[in-house]
């Protein structure tokens, strides 16, 4: 059974509300609620409808949607040289080399080179040259490698003072943590916490918590969304950057480093808020 499964069913017990768990793995929930069931699945809930979850694991439709609303590093999104004959009519750049010339004409080093959807920092390479351009490209599109996409995104770098989660439950903020690298030591994967020694700081700070809210207002005013984990950085100079948005947050790591208490109350929340719909 997932941490988030588990804590969901910790959330149905502390509320008396009677569950059903579908499936011998133990990841598939149903909750009646009002008569009307609910289905959690692995780490999806049924608060974001089908559309916005898609868009939200495409990060370039999230910068089309989202860059002219609130601050996004420039993002530009290529199609694989190598895709199926049907999608050609979208392909503007023909070979993996022309990709590296209009990424090296249009973006100063270093770059980041990322797939387009993913999670967990699985295929994103801070490149400085025209050679780390063009090798990360070339793994993101080999359909033989497992984190394989057949998009890839060039982004502007953003010189990065501090990461958080901001974990948002209909459109409030119910739970901020800090991605802390203070102590850490890099493994081989850009995201912060998955470098060695790299903790889920806890932030109750009144201002950083304000400041957080209102920045993300704009996402909410573009985007019918529940429920999300919104990945924010503030700069050197102090200006906040949305990075991406997870239709789906992962509360393992928040659990291991801060207890199960902050994150069992947004589960109650989320059962509530269900129930009175």
């Amino acid at each position: 059974m997932l941490d988030n499964v588990s804590l969901l069913l910790q959330a149905c017990n502390n509320l008396n509300i009677s569950y059903e768990v579908i499936h011998p793995a133990e990841n598939l929930i149903k909750i009646k609620l009002n008569n009307k069931p609910h289905y959690f699945c692995n780490y999806s809930t049924p608060l974001i409808n089908q559309a916005v979850s898609h868009l939200m694991k495409d990060k370039e439709y999230t910068y089309h949607v989202l860059n002219k609303k609130i601050k996004l590093p420039r993002t530009v999104g290529f199609l694989s040289p190598f895709c199926d004959i049907e999608y050609k009519i979208y392909l503007k750049f023909p070979t993996i080399q022309n990709i590296v010339l209009e990424i090296k004409e249009n973006f100063e080093t270093p770059v980041i080179v990322k797939r387009n959807s993913g999670s967990s920092g699985h295929n994103v390479f801070l490149c400085q040259n025209q050679d780390e351009i063009e090798n990360a490209l070339k793994e993101i599109f080999n359909v033989n490698f497992k984190k394989y996409d057949y998009v890839a995104l060039a982004q502007e770098f953003i010189d990065i003072k501090s990461e958080y989660r901001a974990v948002f439950l209909n459109k409030e903020l119910v739970l901020l943590y800090e991605k802390d690298i203070s102590n850490a030591e890099f493994a081989g994967n850009l995201s912060p916490l998955h470098w060695n020694g790299a903790k889920a700081k806890y932030i109750n700070d009144p201002q950083i918590l304000s400041d957080i809210a209102n920045f993300a207002k704009p996402v909410f005013e573009e985007l019918d969304l529940d429920y999300g984990g919104l990945d924010i950085v503030l700069d050197r100079d102090n200006q906040y950057w949305l990075i991406e948005i997870n239709s789906h947050p992962n509360f393992s790591i928040f659990t291991r480093d801060n207890g199960e208490e902050h994150v069992l109350k947004i589960f109650e929340k989320m059962i509530i808020s269900l129930a009175s719909k």
